[in-house]
């Protein structure tokens, strides 16, 4: 059984302050605590003395916080899942993105080519000229088998720099190696080494379909018409009225485009 004392010393010497001790039944005197006398001057501080060790209710010593080895594992597993889950997330954003980048350039692509195509056509007009052999060629002819696909006269070539020529151009457009070309000849009525200007204006390819629509709005699939099925004084149209052309590409299937031609 431990009892515990109180002493207060109020001798001149040590008035200042008062010990609480503890005896224990051995007759040992422990010091516990001091605590300050009242003092004269009204701003004097308080002294207490605590042990140095900080003890809990059960008097054990107390332990400094952290993690355990058990909790880190789980905290960095918990980690690399979500950097795995955010890196999928990510990934899958950059690959879309890609995919509608290169959707948007093809789709440019495509416009484009419509876009020349079309105002090629509408300015066509009814000009026959010359091959490399002194040769006529119609007007406009196209359809049918092989490479070449379409070819003919137009006018509004542009002249920014003022020259003397003409403002008339022999266009051509023709398939090689899934490649969309278009031919330009730097004269109208060719002579034997007249060769064209190429420049590729779409690929992926695969072919190319033409339809002519005729006087009576019949569609044709070759241009020019012969004599058949006309009478003795009726000569064939020498330009259609619209030019159907479709595509068929490579990764979009078949895209269809109609041009009026203004000069028929």
């Amino acid at each position: 059984m431990i009892k515990v004392f109180a002493f207060r010393h109020s001798s001149a010497a040590s008035a200042d302050s008062s010990t609480l001790r503890r005896r224990s039944t051995s007759g040992q005197l422990d010091v516990v605590a001091t605590t300050p006398a009242p003092s004269s001057s009204p701003s004097a501080p308080s002294v207490r003395r605590l042990d140095s060790l900080a003890t809990n209710h059960g008097g054990k010593r107390r332990l400094e916080a952290g993690f355990t080895l058990l909790e880190m594992v789980v905290a960095v597993g918990i980690f690399a899942l979500m950097s795995a889950m955010a890196y999928g997330g990510l990934n899958s954003a950059l690959n879309t993105r890609e995919h509608a980048d290169a959707q948007a350039d093809r789709l440019a692509q495509l416009q484009k080519a419509m876009l020349i195509i079309g105002r090629d056509i509408e300015q066509a007009i009814d000009r026959p000229v010359r091959d490399n052999y002194a040769d006529e060629l119609p007007a406009m002819k196209g359809g049918g088998y092989g490479s070449s696909v379409l070819e003919f006269s137009r006018t509004g070539r542009s002249n920014p720099m003022g020259q003397q020529r003409s403002h008339l151009q022999r266009v051509g457009y023709v398939v090689m190696e899934d490649q969309l070309l278009r031919q330009i000849w730097p004269v109208v009525d060719r002579s034997l080494d007249s060769e064209p200007f190429e420049a590729v204006m779409l690929e992926g390819v695969a072919g190319v379909d033409l339809r002519f629509m005729d006087n009576d709005m019949a569609w044709q699939t070759q241009w020019p018409l012969d004599n058949l099925g006309l009478s003795p004084n009726q000569t064939p149209p020498a330009m259609p009225r619209a030019v159907e052309i479709t595509l068929d590409l490579d990764d979009w299937g078949r895209v269809r485009r109609i041009f009026e031609v203004v000069g028929s």
